[in-house]
């Protein structure tokens, strides 16, 4: 960052978007949790993005360039090669006959500007812009970057031949090293490295999609294997049991950790990497997807000093991401946090996280009955999976402990059944649980490439088809039109960019709780919920289709019976 931390507390005073006690506060959080203060009121919601942008901008002197969602033509980014403006954090956005719009993550580096004026032959006018804003506009370089890294890898297998290198051999650490880099700039969750027999295939999951990206000879699988083996730590001798392990690696200014598994397959061994990037990871509870009634419900459920919080919805809904982001605003130096995870998936600082390990047996249930031996004010629980760990979350949330966790069902009102068949008693649901979070993930317009659409016979059939009375009232009739994106470079012409979740957030009420108490039917219970305002998760992706955010057909996927 170009200023001082006291600058930007004056910066922020100066705002007006914060109140003097809401910044001494995230001042005292960022120095507990030696976190940089402009992550922290980021983070904490405390001031929006932008607004923080154009605060900074109008103190240090320069304009401020709101590219995150801009679509910069590609004869205008390629003024700059890729590699200097990664390095020089910097990247043209506009021109005209005689002047460039630069904008720049330090405005003050004349020498940067003065490469740029010479590069060109033109004026520059400078701008300043936040870091992840330059990272996003960054990523545009990355149709050409693809071409460069598939180039890389072709000339190491060229130079490896039909000899089986190995696994400590330049070009084959270079392939690798390429192949993560490659993900990273693609903004790859997972990365799939399989063994057909006659070749390997490497594919990359991104925004929920798995796609193939690669193809290399069969011949160097078995060195790319022991390679991803060396640096996580793993056996390189034993090809018969699966191995999990773990590296990190760095990625512009992002530290990425990668979770590794090792499986053996007919044909070899495989390998799946997933990439935990803590830049990527969503930074606010608005970031995540939380709006209107469901954020207000989650931000007034965080105030309540003991319960039981519940993030429900089926793999990769996105249920760890939210409860690790509920753990970021509860982090303070006065409450002692505690976490049983499988595995952990990202490390936070001043949180006691425990690995579960049942080799160990060290297994959720009994990682729990010790960390309530540890003091803590909140505790985490990766996952209720049997009713040992249920009873133990349950009485812990009854005792004083506010106690988050994830359960697998398919909405918010199905918490109940599912907890009463884990053989957790209905007083106990009623008398512990606060919230139930049930979640979707689903891919977000391109913003940059946003086209307007009419609702086609075909989408309105599928959705009576797939939802008839649970859609709202003359939902059909009134919304005609929506928006998707139509697909560019910057979207690899997928015409989505990233996911946002949808939500739906059921509070047990007095009266709810009653209801379980008197086990009266789970429609009663959902038909009260609705009087009292609950929002159904297919109510919350019509809101976001109408915004702009994602399209109908991507709701009839993700919210489905």
């Amino acid at each position: 960052m170009i200023i001082s931390e006291d600058k930007l507390r004056l910066i922020l005073l100066k705002s007006g978007f914060v109140a003097p006690e809401e910044l001494e506060a995230a001042t005292k959080i960022s120095h507990d949790l030696d976190t940089p203060l402009i992550d922290v009121v980021i983070e904490r919601g405390i001031i929006l993005e932008r607004f923080l942008g154009e605060a900074i901008a109008d103190h240090i002197g320069f304009p401020y360039a709101d590219i995150k969602n801009e679509k910069i033509a590609k004869k205008i980014l390629n003024l700059l090669p890729a590699n200097v403006a990664n390095k020089k954090r910097m990247v043209i956005f506009g021109e005209n006959k005689d002047v460039v719009s630069l904008a720049m993550e330090n405005p003050h580096d004349l020498a940067s500007v003065e490469y740029v004026k010479k590069r060109v032959g033109k004026s520059v006018k400078i701008f300043f812009t936040l870091a992840n804003v330059l990272n996003l506009a960054l990523d545009q370089y990355k149709a050409d970057v693809k071409a460069d890294y598939e180039k890389i890898i072709s000339e190491n297998i060229n130079a490896i031949g039909q000899n089986k290198a190995a696994a400590t051999d330049l070009p084959v650490v270079k392939i690798f090293d390429t192949i993560i880099e490659f993900a990273a700039s693609e903004r790859a969750s997972d990365i799939h490295i399989e063994n057909l027999g006659d070749k390997v295939v490497v594919r990359f999951r991104v925004d929920g999609k798995l796609r193939d990206v690669l193809e290399l000879p069969a011949s160097i699988q078995a060195s790319i294997i022991t390679r991803i083996k060396i640096i996580s730590g793993l056996r390189t001798d034993d090809h018969r049991i699966p191995q999990d392990g773990r590296f990190r690696f760095k990625h512009r200014e992002d530290e990425i950790s990668v979770r590794v598994s090792i499986l053996p397959t007919l044909n070899g061994e495989d390998a799946e990497l997933r990439l935990l990037s803590q830049a990527a990871r969503p930074k606010t509870l608005e970031d995540l997807g939380l709006s209107g009634i469901n954020l207000k419900l989650v931000i007034e459920g965080l105030k309540q000093p003991h319960g039981l919080i519940l993030s429900t919805g089926p793999t990769g809904s996105g249920k760890t991401t939210t409860l690790y982001n509920i753990l970021t605003i509860l982090n303070t130096a006065d409450v002692n946090i505690c976490t049983i995870e499988d595995p952990i998936e990202y490390g936070l600082r001043r949180v006691n996280q425990i690995q579960v390990n049942t080799a160990a047996g060290l297994t959720f249930a009994s990682g729990l009955r010790s960390i309530l031996r540890h003091d803590p004010n909140i505790v985490l629980v990766g996952e209720i999976r049997d009713q040992e760990t249920a009873e133990i979350a349950t009485h812990a949330a009854l005792t004083g402990h506010l106690v988050l966790s994830s359960l697998h069902t398919n909405d918010a009102i199905s918490t109940i059944p599912r907890l009463e068949d884990l053989g957790v008693q209905p007083y106990l649901i009623a008398s512990t649980l606060n919230l139930a979070i049930a979640q979707r993930l689903v891919p977000k317009n391109h913003q940059s490439c946003l086209v307007t659409k009419e609702l086609d016979q075909t989408t309105i059939d599928n959705l009576i088809k797939g939802f008839g009375e649970r859609l709202p009232p003359a939902f059909i009739q009134s919304k005609k039109r929506y928006y998707a994106g139509a697909g560019c470079d910057a979207c690899s012409h997928t015409g989505f960019k990233g996911r946002t979740g949808i939500f739906e957030v059921l509070k047990f009420s007095e009266k709810i709780k009653q209801m379980i108490i008197a086990k009266k039917p789970i429609p009663e219970i959902l038909s009260q919920a609705k009087k009292e305002g609950f929002k159904a998760m297919l109510e919350d992706g019509l809101e976001k289709v109408q915004s702009g955010l994602t399209t109908y057909d991507e709701i009839i996927k993700a919210v489905k019976d």
